[in-house]
């Protein structure tokens, strides 16, 4: 039946039946009426009994059919699901594989990444920065010179392999840092144990203003970057001393405590 047929019948309220319960329903109907009569025979009645053996024969043997398709189903359904629990688990399999793999090379990228920063720092072992002395490019000789003579250290143009003022930060209102590379780590190393301790200024260096100077070790960028955390960490959870020594980051809760050595971030991460 088509919908326009069911709308149709729904709305004159008709009531519809298929033939094999048409034909029933008339039968029922006229042993109904035999029987509110008195005329009803034996004959009506086992008629009437022979008729809903037919149909319960019918009915089972349609059920039964039913039943069969049902348990095909059911079969099929449940092959189905077995067969992609296997995959599942063959999926998860691989998943973990992948995982493990992935973790390996990870810890493999992380070593060479870190073997490569400590090639790119040990190459800045005879290289010191100094920030807070305002210079041009024909100066920067004679600035480098006279930071040494403020901290005490003779500083001549054999000990220099070069000097230059690195790129200035936009917006930033201070002088661009100077970086030097010293012939020898000796006298790279000889400056920055002379300004251990001591508080310089522009003011030791001759000049009219009082600004702080700083005389660092150069270090990468990367390197760099995780000193700028260690500080932070440093004021978060009130560790007194951090320090750089042969391009390596260092960490002391207080006085007497172990010093911890600063690797990567995960390293602060874990204080």
């Amino acid at each position: 039946m088509s919908k326009v047929d069911i709308d149709y019948l729904a709305s004159e309220q008709v009531v519809w039946r298929c033939e094999p319960c048409s034909v029933n329903r008339r039968s029922s109907l006229r042993l109904e009426s035999k029987a509110n009569e008195g005329t009803l025979s034996l004959e009506d009645v086992m008629k009437s009994i022979d008729e809903l053996r037919s149909y319960h024969k019918v009915s089972m043997r349609d059920f039964n059919e039913s039943y069969e398709l049902l348990n095909n189903k059911i079969d099929d359904n449940t092959d189905a699901l077995k067969e992609n629990t296997a995959k599942m688990r063959e999926y998860l399999e691989i998943i973990d594989s992948l995982k493990n793999e992935n973790k390996k090379l990870k810890e493999k990228v992380q070593l060479l990444e870190t073997k490569v920063e400590d090639m790119e720092q040990y190459s800045r072992r005879n290289c010191i920065e100094i920030q807070g002395v305002p210079s041009s490019d024909d100066e920067v000789y004679d600035s480098v010179k006279n930071v040494g003579q403020a901290l005490g250290m003779e500083i001549t143009e054999s000990m220099v392999d070069a000097c230059h003022l690195l790129g200035k930060r936009p917006n930033a209102t201070d002088p661009p840092g100077i970086i030097v590379k010293f012939v020898r780590r000796i006298d790279a190393e000889t400056l920055l144990s002379k300004r251990r301790g001591k508080k310089l200024s522009t003011r030791h260096l001759g000049l009219s203003t009082d600004s702080p100077v700083y005389v660092n070790e150069s270090l990468t960028p990367e390197r760099r970057r995780l000193f700028a955390m260690a500080r932070k960490v440093r004021s978060d959870k009130n560790y007194k001393w951090l320090w750089v020594r042969g391009g390596k980051i260092f960490l002391r809760k207080s006085d007497g405590e172990p010093v911890i050595l600063v690797k990567c971030q995960a390293d602060l991460e874990k204080l």
